[in-house]
């Protein structure tokens, strides 16, 4: 029934320029909308939103928008009749609905459902009439409406389904008893009245009859429009056409809206941030909410409602809504925004608005028609991280909402789930605006709530804009980029996934100029999908990895990765009309994202070859392949003068199972029994003497929130703010005397607020197989107390240096934008490298030093520097620092060199960040483009010193966890040589996490998936 119209008459409001003075709406086109005079008769289609045709509805005389519900005109309508004598079946397809009884059916009762979506959400329902036209009845008899508390459908309801248990036994109305043909109704005002504010799930009613009497009621499958079932509506709503009436303490309809204004006339002029102050009204925020991370224990405490009881919003509330829905499951929202007096919105980077301190945000969910949530944001104080995040859960029998800080299945017996706390910084952490949806391009469309015009003329914005900002192209192509930046953008970014991007910006005037199109079309996936040629391949939806994670559910492959269940069908129909319009990109025979691909590959200082395929380009040094599938290295590669025919053929040993999401292996030096694994949670596990001991070591688990709620171990010192955030235990060094005094430190992100920490712990005095956990000894001391918030760019390797200090790896945060990364600050210990003297906890002679410098400081200038080592034979130091947007990058810096700017965030790579840099820092030794298919997510490794592989000695290996690939090469001082790729050898499609070293030098991989396994050779 898509499409076909109903029609409103638009009354003039007598009392409308009352309403005005408030901002009670008059509807569009009743004045002030082109092209749609007062009066005028037009038709909104069965097919459009709820939001547009009550927006599009007037108001009638009376200030009330009116509707009708029936089945073929507007909203959806379901019925059955139900037979106690065939308790399994149902009649769903006749003319008639019966109740009462009949000889040889037994008992009737009929079910009927209407759809409220005509009617906005926390609407002010003024009356609503049940309609039916009846065509036979016994006598004269009374027909009992019953509201129906479980689901059904037409087509499958039985006298069985809904029992005697199935609706409440108490009646909501009746309808009359009358004898005769014609319309029978009954009021239903307060029963559609909670169905419209959530307090009672819409399930549709069940008509009753005492069972000595019988009544035929026309059915929804009757083709006379005039004798089908209907429910008539009436309600009023404010400001924008859509909100509930009673948000400024009175309904905004009739003769009343005039006492509404003068109870709310401020509120009207104060709704805006920089016009108050024109109104004469004081600065001072009677509403602020103390600038406290802790949330207010329930819903009602957080300024959204003046009184809960009656869903009546508080002053300076105002409803918006984003031109592109986030998918929640097919959930439906709302959501509100308060920001204090005088305060402004800084619009000044149209791409990432600053909201003020004390800006707060709500959004509301309706799950199978019942109000099941309220997420809460306040922002608290100035920082980046001063943002508090909340949910609460509807509570109906309290009349309000109560705060869920672990989340909650199923609410309200629905299939919604309510996220814990620490899972709101999974999608909100990675912009520093924070909030989703509140942005210039959300808010640039014609419907209802605040829009980029509304919030331009009400002088809410720095920066107006009162056009706002489309997304480019044609309506196919601005239906897909819009959904993917409004879902996937506020983590596929410039500076949150560094991989396919989809958030659109302000300057993006053409499809191809997006980063959506220049990282996904025709550009292979860094991670590998099954059956996906490119990210987005052009006229195969099919083939692409962006469609097939959208579908996908059920792994964290999924698109979104979290909160979501089922797959987006409209969503999913938008992004795969887009990819079956694309032509190829400009370069697509050339691959684009092919591993041979000529731009973005590998390398500065060296070219990538196979150790397999013996068809590699040469080496940097001039030699090339030998045709068999490995590369000439000349002689002595083992050290020792011998020589060994290119890099020796390579093989994973698996040696442990079963961990969970280990980051980590190292050894005591000189103990090669002992080997321990950090899983990321807070454990440290013990493998010894080849067996994965099941006591583990060192117990520090928090939980995957911070802070931990509950607590998951009797030391609660490592917290991750969700389970897929970068911090947690992440590094672990031995003192180089551990075998006598049993020292050794942790690199971990911290309870409550996810700081960044090294701490010193030590071994148990009488058990070597643990650590010493007695009071004062978890930790003994701590190094670094960094704040940062462990979501991104954490870092997270120690390791002690040839001079005997101990070097720490530490992120920048991933601060945003990222020109304002603290990794150029000499003050700020993050994006650098640190090198501390154990002993003092000071940074020692021949750190960076001079006014302001933090003196830990060794090197500076890097992203996230994920893994670190030393070669333990020269001392080099390699580090590979995970890039941003285009390239991986491995350092090299010789011995006892450091004090070095590797360029971030002027430089990623050998490349300048932005056009027209001055190129700064050192240049890395060897990078690997996104573009190529090599680089992702690199993985550090180590310089082989082992004896198990002679010719394998003295060459770095090392991997990228995005692409699943491995390399080789040699570093001869100055330059790098024998860059070899081992990918093929290895046959492993799982995601290196990390590199290890036992006592003895040989080397492992450490995979997220839970597995160790050893380097052998073949």
């Amino acid at each position: 029934m898509t499409g076909v119209p109903f029609l409103v008459m638009r009354g003039v409001l007598a009392g409308a320029a009352a309403a005005a003075a408030i901002g009670c709406s008059t509807a569009p086109g009743t004045e002030g909308e082109p092209g749609r005079p007062s009066g005028a008769i037009h038709g909104v289609g069965e097919g459009d939103s709820a939001a547009l045709g009550a927006a599009s509805a007037a108001l009638s005389s009376d200030g009330a928008v009116c509707v009708t519900i029936q089945r073929g005109t507007l909203g959806t309508v379901r019925d059955a009749t139900l037979w106690q004598n065939a308790p399994g079946w149902n009649d769903s397809a006749s003319p008639n609905l019966s109740t009462g009884w009949a000889a040889g059916a037994g008992r009737r009762r009929s079910v009927v459902y209407f759809g409220l979506s005509p009617v906005p959400v926390g609407a002010t329902v003024l009356s609503a009439s049940l309609v039916f036209h009846q065509t036979y009845a016994v006598e004269s008899s009374a027909v009992s409406v019953h509201r129906v508390t479980v689901p059904w459908d037409e087509r499958t309801v039985t006298w069985w389904s809904i029992g005697d248990s199935g609706f409440e036994g108490q009646s909501a109305a009746t309808l009359a008893a009358e004898a005769g043909v014609g319309a029978r109704a009954t009021d239903v005002s307060a029963l559609v009245q909670s169905w419209a504010l959530g307090t009672a799930r819409n399930d549709g009613v069940l008509l009753d009859e005492d069972r000595a009497h019988t009544t035929y009621l026309r059915s929804s499958e009757i083709g006379s429009a005039q004798e089908r079932p209907r429910l008539d509506v009436c309600y009023v709503t404010c400001s924008d056409g859509v909100m509930n009436g009673l948000e400024v303490g009175l309904d905004c309809g009739g003769p009343r809206c005039a006492p509404c204004a003068a109870a709310s006339s401020a509120a009207a002029s104060s709704s805006t941030g920089a016009s108050s102050a024109a109104d004469d009204e004081p600065c001072a925020d009677g509403a602020a909410l103390p600038p406290d991370p802790l949330p207010p224990a329930r819903l009602s405490q957080t300024g959204l409602y003046a009184d809960i009881t009656t869903r009546s919003r508080a002053a300076r509330t105002r409803e918006f809504r984003p031109a592109y829905e986030l998918w929640s499951d097919g959930a439906a929202k709302r959501r509100f925004v308060y920001l204090p007096p005088c305060s402004t919105v800084d619009t000044s980077d149209m791409d990432h608005w600053s909201l003020p301190v004390g800006a707060r945000f709500w959004k509301e969910f309706r799950a199978e028609g019942v109000a099941v949530e309220t997420r809460f944001i306040h922002r608290f104080g100035p920082g980046i991280d001063d943002w508090l995040f909340a949910a609460y859960a509807w509570d109906p029998a309290r009349n309000d909402a109560f705060l869920v800080e672990a989340g909650v299945e199923d609410a309200r017996g629905t299939a919604h789930d309510i996220p814990r706390t620490a899972d709101c910084w999974e999608c909100h952490g990675k912009l520093p605006e924070r909030v989703l949806g509140f942005s210039a391009l959300q808010l640039s469309h014609d419907g209802p709530g605040e829009t980029m015009a509304s919030l331009s003329d009400a002088g809410w914005l720095t920066v107006p804009r009162r056009g706002g900002v489309r997304p480019p192209g044609d309506a196919r192509a601005a239906a897909a980029l819009g959904y993917l930046h409004a879902n996937c953008g506020n983590c596929h970014n410039s500076t949150g996934v560094a991989t396919l991007r989809t958030r659109l910006l302000a300057a993006n005037t053409t499809v191809e100029s997006t980063d959506t199109y220049t990282t996904g079309v025709g550009v292979t996936p860094s991670f590998w999908e099954p059956g996906a040629l490119y990210r987005i391949t052009p006229g195969d939806p099919e083939s692409s990895a962006v469609v097939r994670r959208m579908e996908h559910r059920g792994s964290r492959t999924q698109m979104p990765p979290i909160a979501s269940d089922a797959a987006d069908a409209a969503g999913l129909a938008a992004v795969r009309s887009w990819i079956e319009g694309l032509g190829p990109p400009p370069e697509a025979g050339s691959g684009g994202g092919s591993a041979g691909g000529a731009a973005g590959g590998a390398s500065v200082g060296a070219s990538s070859t196979s150790a397999s395929s013996g068809s590699g380009t040469s080496g940097s040094d001039g030699s090339g392949s030998d045709g068999s599938g490995s590369v000439g290295s000349g002689a002595g590669s083992d050290g020792s003068g011998s020589a060994c025919a290119g890099v020796p053929r390579l093989k994973l040993t698996q040696v442990a199972a079963g961990l969970a999401t280990p980051v980590f292996l190292a050894s005591p030096p000189g103990d090669r029994s002992r080997m321990f694994v950090l899983e990321k949670d807070g454990v440290v596990r013990l493998i010894k003497d080849g067996v994965l001991r099941s006591t583990p070591f060192l117990e520090l688990r928090g939980g995957t929130s911070c802070p931990p709620s509950p607590p998951a171990s009797a030391n609660p010192l490592v917290c991750a703010p969700s389970p897929t955030a970068e911090g947690g235990l992440l590094g672990m060094a031995f003192h180089p005397g551990y075998a006598e005094n049993g020292r050794f430190w942790l690199f971990y992100t911290a309870a409550p607020r996810g700081n960044v920490t090294i701490a010193e712990f030590r071994r148990s005095a009488s058990n070597p197989d643990v650590a010493d956990t007695s009071a004062g000894s978890v930790p003994v001391r701590t190094l670094l107390d960094a704040r940062h918030g462990g979501w991104n760019h954490v870092g997270g390797t120690l390791a002690f240096g040839p001079d005997g200090y101990l070097y720490a790896s530490v992120g920048d945060s991933a601060v945003t934008p990222y020109s304002a990364s603290p990794a150029k600050d000499l003050s700020s210990p993050l994006g650098k490298i640190l090198r501390i003297d154990v002993d003092s906890g000071l940074g020692p002679p021949g750190n960076l030093s001079g006014a302001g410098v933090n003196p830990l400081v060794w090197d500076y200038g890097l992203r996230n520097p994920w893994r670190i080592s030393f070669d333990r034979s020269t001392g080099d130091l390699y580090i590979a620092d995970v890039g941003q947007n285009a390239w991986e990058e491995l350092d090299i810096e010789p011995a006892r060199t450091g004090r070095r700017n590797y360029g971030w965030p002027a430089m990623e790579g050998d490349h300048c960040v932005a056009a027209g840099c001055s190129r700064v820092g050192v240049a890395p030794a060897v990078e690997h483009g996104h573009s190529s298919g090599e680089g992702g997510s690199i993985t550090g490794g180590y310089v082989y010193r082992g004896s198990a592989i002679p010719c394998l000695r003295g060459r770095y290996v090392y991997g990228d966890y995005g692409t699943h690939r491995f390399w080789t090469l040699r570093w001869d001082g100055s330059r790098v040589r024998d860059h070899v790729e081992i990918t093929a050898d290895l046959e492993s499609r799982l995601p290196a996490a990390s590199f290890g070293e036992d006592a003895a030098g040989e080397l492992y991989v450490v995979m997220l998936t839970g597995e160790v396994f050893r380097v052998d050779p073949r």
